[in-house]
């Protein structure tokens, strides 16, 4: 995106966050570009929305995994006593 096109954004520093960084672990971002006068490559002049670390152990837990209620574990000898 371009800052010139998106006026009302604010534009992060560049090194607001570290440029070595997992990949896995960060959102991707969006980078605020420059355009140059006379056609020449696009200068990127910070971030748009930074990246940011993912949320990591939200998918562990869900409201239907809170509900179940754990049950008594089976074993399989007493079935066959109960019968006899």
């Amino acid at each position: 995106m371009y800052v010139k096109d998106n006026p009302h954004l604010e534009v992060h520093k560049i090194d607001c966050v570290p440029s070595k960084r997992p990949k896995g672990s960060w959102t991707n971002g969006v980078k605020a570009w420059e355009r140059t006068q006379g056609g020449g490559s696009d200068a990127c002049v910070g971030w748009f929305y930074p990246p940011r670390t993912r949320n990591t152990n939200h998918h562990r837990w869900s409201p239907s995994v809170r509900r179940m209620v754990p049950r008594k574990a089976r074993v399989v000898g007493m079935v066959h006593q109960e019968e006899e």
